[in-house]
């Protein structure tokens, strides 16, 4: 790979949540990065993924979606949104043309409007609907009137893969001159460990809704690779015993059923057989526990 001519740079996908933004990376880089879920906050962390092309390279910054709640966790992803959104070379917005555009959806606008940084829109899920394609084309130019910072405006599914080249051909025009920063074959820089957890959570967000899944986290302790089989050890973290009871299920049947799944996404990143050993944990008030959101990689 010549550096000569070569471009990269990072550019952070944004957008209310549950518009699409992990979908949307993981269709671009072409395997599962981050996790997927009809969920609200489900991405937790600045996920990158990297797309290494023969002349450009993007690293993609997948952020937790903009959103209001209560407790400190909330505050800690909008913060991790909000950073990521500084320091990038472009801003792919991500809008679900399926949801009429809610005062949220104006807040992320306000937010990218301000930071002068080269804003590709990407108007998702049009396999879904087209209902509210000019809604969201007439609110966006609003905010970029005087500014001029939207260069792009695509109807696309990141599930179905629709206008994805289009997508990529517009990030790479607005890349700035630089050597790649990731080996070509490097999917992701984001740790073992957390990509891990991640896929544990997702195994148990297939399962349960509402409210608890926000009380929940995953962290893993132990990766042990005894030859053939790779141990993993994670503890599913709740905030009180009925939530415990909950997420073991009757007869330990919804964390059987969350192992079966999570072991297998696992075992696609480890490349190795996987015995994967859940153990359910009460920590109350974990989500205002400044040292805990750090050592889940929050903070």
């Amino acid at each position: 790979m010549s550096s000569n001519n070569f471009k990269c740079g990072f550019v952070t996908i944004a957008g209310r949540p549950n518009a699409g933004k992990s979908t949307l990376i993981n269709s671009l880089v072409g395997q599962k990065i981050s996790i997927v879920s009809s969920i609200p906050q489900t991405t937790r962390y600045a996920v990158r993924g990297i797309l290494t092309r023969i002349n450009y390279q993007i690293v993609f910054v997948d952020t937790p979606g903009m959103h209001i709640f209560r407790h400190r966790l909330a505050l800690k992803l909008n913060n991790i949104s909000r950073d990521s959104l500084a320091y990038c070379d472009i801003i792919l917005y991500v809008a679900d043309l399926s949801r009429f555009p809610v005062k949220e959806e104006e807040t992320v606008l306000d937010i990218i409007s301000r930071l002068k940084i080269p804003v590709v829109a990407v108007l998702n899920k049009i396999d879904k609907s087209k209902d509210y394609l000019n809604v969201y084309l007439d609110l966006i130019k609003r905010y970029d009137s005087g500014r001029d910072i939207f260069k792009y405006f695509i109807p696309a599914s990141a599930l179905k893969g629709i206008n994805l080249d289009k997508i990529e051909k517009s990030l790479e025009e607005f890349l700035p001159f630089n050597p790649p920063f990731y080996e070509e074959d490097v999917l992701t820089d984001f740790s073992r460990e957390f990509r891990i957890a991640d896929i544990v959570r997702e195994g148990f967000y297939r399962h349960i809704k509402e409210e608890l899944p926000h009380s929940m986290a995953v962290k893993t302790e132990e990766i042990v690779d005894r030859g053939k089989v790779v141990y993993v050890l994670c503890s599913v973290i709740v905030e009180t015993q009925a939530q415990k009871k909950i997420i073991i299920g009757r007869g330990g049947r919804l964390i059987k059923e969350a192992g079966i799944y999570s072991r297998a996404e696992i075992e696609k990143i480890l490349g190795k057989k996987t015995y994967l050993d859940l153990r359910a944990k009460v920590l109350k008030d974990w989500q205002v526990n400044f040292r805990f959101l750090r050592e889940l990689g929050y903070v």
